[in-house]
């Protein structure tokens, strides 16, 4: 059996090595000039060469509760890769990671704590939501971590005692469990490695400091060598994750994708998932899904991704920081942040279909319900859910205002483009007068908009006026009309309204709203002028209007910040009467509907509920932006015209393409 040692000569001892070593191997070795290091010793000895955590999870993580066992890819949730690397960047100490489910967060996590055992190790520290969830990671993933993966499994002491379902004992560090609102399993313990799972479903502790802040005190004597996981799906904005994100993060990145069509980097927005719009398809959810209809529109070629693309597209994305553009390792050497956060929306993991989102999204929009929406931010945007029946203050919404004076239509953009799709109308009906709102909307999914006039008018000749005969500019000239208009028809002047929507027929639908309906609309043809036997000449439509989904819509676009996609926006000089009424319902949560108190007017409020739905009617969200004269056009829908026909379902079809 060969020697398990190796001859060195003294004068040839590697410069690597410590005085202190060299000067001992001077000693033993006395006056001869040759000296045995033993395997253990070169072992010690040996400088390993560096490896980046997701070069070293391919090599050695073996993955044990997936819909993919087996070792570890990081070609699965390549958007893990460099969330993995930069968590051991010398600089950073916190990594926040605001994800949402079926993202791959929680395993990319054990690769890091992994590599630290092998690695960098430390006393590392898992925290979660209560016991019994901690007790079940601690014997359903991490022990099984550690046997599955022959590299940490030579850590592992063999003695029961160490592999608790609360402690770990490796043979060179320990790995603690503890839970949220324990004060004694998050103190006296000194800590280097810091998980926090699931931050926003923690319990605090009573009369004490959060879970979060006592855990974190764990890790101080560590200082700049600590590395703290902070990772969790959103709830509310005042969460503990979303304020990490938007406070504590000194650099947050988002994760660029690369159409595998046309090369085109680019980050993802829900806006840009479709589905078909038959009427038989785009209100029902679980078809979408069960046929995968959904797909993603390339921004730049237009070219549809499947799922198949869109995970082509995220395996050759990167991450890049917000404000500076750079590329995450860029961004790190040049910044040298300690604390990064990272956004995960759904729709970059493999594991989520297109469809899925898409359904989603279709079952709140079908349903009005609020628990449907929040499921819908929190669970698939990894965003957090807007309590949206908070009352709003009046200050609030007047902080809405821009720049644009009284009528004004919002201008073009840079390149040309205008701004403005179309201009709706909404106008609610008093016994002496009329309130009505004016507003433009832009293009696409967004639904940003802008108001264009707002007030009051004492007769039919004056609405008719500013509804129909007033032309509206923008900054560069370009006249808009007002393309459809939605009045309330209900109260004493019934009768009188109709009369006006038959004048105008095509132009203004009266509208009936009803607190809860199975869609949003409901049509129900009207022959007869209310109490009478006289016949409506042509007839008309009475538009039944679930109000409860409107509202919701309306109150959830006022908490949009006005630099933000999608915002509310209004004229300056906006009326105080127009902010107070804006403010004046609530949303009652025993009725599960909204309130307007007695003592109060929501006339404007009604208004622009009445605008969304001539909004929802035409379907701008579907209308394709106008380019520039001069550049490439895009394919947009023709101009709607007024038919009145039914459509397949039973909705009828009022604007019928040509």
């Amino acid at each position: 059996m060969k020697s398990q040692t190796r001859q060195v000569r003294v004068d040839k001892l590697p410069g690597w090595l410590p005085e202190s070593v060299r000067e001992a191997v001077l000693r033993q070795a006395g006056q001869t000039h040759v000296f045995q290091f033993s395997q253990g010793e070169r072992k010690v000895f040996r400088r390993r060469k560096p490896i980046p955590v997701s070069e070293w999870a391919e090599r050695h993580r073996v993955v044990h509760q997936s819909s993919i066992p087996g070792r570890w890819h990081n070609d699965v949730t390549p958007y893990m890769t460099g969330i993995m690397d930069a968590s051991f960047f010398p600089s950073v100490e916190t990594i926040i990671i605001c994800k949402t489910p079926q993202t791959g967060g929680s395993e990319a996590i054990h690769n890091c704590v992994a590599y630290a055992i092998d690695r960098a190790p430390g006393p590392a520290m898992y925290v979660f939501p209560d016991r019994i969830t901690a007790k079940e990671n601690a014997q359903d993933r991490i022990a099984p971590m550690l046997e599955a993966s022959p590299r940490l499994r030579t850590y592992l002491t063999g003695q029961a005692d160490d592999t608790s379902s609360l402690r770990l004992n490796l043979a060179h560090m320990t790995i603690y469990l503890g839970w949220s609102g324990s004060v004694s399993r998050l103190g006296n313990k000194p800590i280097r490695y810091l998980v926090l799972d699931e931050l926003d479903k923690y319990q605090n502790p009573k009369n004490e400091a959060s879970s979060e802040s006592l855990a974190e005190k764990r890790t101080t004597t560590w200082r700049r060598k600590r590395k703290i996981w902070k990772i969790s799906t959103p709830t509310i904005e005042g969460g503990p994750i979303w304020r990490a994100f938007g406070e504590e993060a000194q650099a947050k990145f988002d994760f660029w994708v690369r159409c595998p069509h046309c090369g085109t980097w680019q980050l993802m927005n829900f806006d840009r998932i479709k589905w078909p719009q038959e009427d038989e398809i785009k209100q029902e959810p679980e078809l979408v899904l069960s046929k995968r209809l959904a797909w993603y529109e390339c921004e730049t070629c237009g070219a549809c991704w499947d799922d198949n693309d869109r995970d082509k597209a995220v395996r050759l994305g990167q991450w890049r920081a917000r404000g500076t553009g750079l590329e995450l390792s860029a961004h790190l050497k040049t910044n040298r942040p300690a604390k990064i956060g990272f956004h995960i929306p759904s729709w970059l993991s493999y594991f989520v279909s297109l469809s899925e989102i898409a359904a989603a999204f279709l079952r709140w929009k079908k349903s009005g319900n609020r628990d449907d929406l929040k499921d819908f931010m929190n669970q698939y945007k990894a965003e957090p859910w807007r309590a949206y029946d908070v009352q709003r203050s009046e200050d609030a919404i007047l902080e809405l205002c821009d720049d644009r004076p009284r009528g004004i239509v919002p201008g073009c953009l840079k390149d040309g483009t205008p701004r403005a799709a179309v201009l709706v109308a909404g106008v609610d009906t008093q016994h002496r007068y009329f309130r009505y709102v004016i507003r433009a909307f832009g293009w696409g999914g967004e639904e940003e908009s802008w108001l264009v006039q707002a007030g009051s008018v004492p007769t039919f000749e004056a609405l008719e006026q500013v509804l129909f005969k007033n032309v509206y500019l923008d900054a560069d000239g370009k006249e808009y009309r007002v393309r459809l208009a939605v009045q309330d028809a209900m109260g004493t002047r019934t009768k009188d309204v109709y009369s006006f929507c038959a004048r105008h027929r095509g132009k203004v639908f009266p509208y009936q709203g009803k607190r809860t309906l199975a869609t949003p609309v409901q049509y129900s043809p009207q022959e007869f002028y209310p109490g009478t036997k006289l016949r409506i000449p042509g007839g008309l439509v009475l538009w039944k209007v679930d109000t409860t989904f409107f509202k919701n819509d309306l109150a959830a676009k006022l908490q949009i910040l006005p630099e933000d996609p999608g915002a509310f926006h209004l004229y300056n000089g906006i009326s105080d009467e127009y902010a107070r009424e804006m403010t004046a319902e609530y949303y009652d949560d025993e009725k599960l509907c909204w309130m307007c108190p007695d003592n109060k007017d929501n006339h404007f409020w009604d208004c622009e509920v009445m605008a969304l739905v001539a909004t929802y009617e035409l379907d701008i969200r579907n209308w394709k932006r106008r380019m520039p004269r001069g550049k490439r056009e895009e394919q947009r829908r023709p101009e709607p015209t007024f038919q009145q026909q039914a459509r397949p379902g039973g909705r009828p079809n009022w604007f019928a393409r040509r």
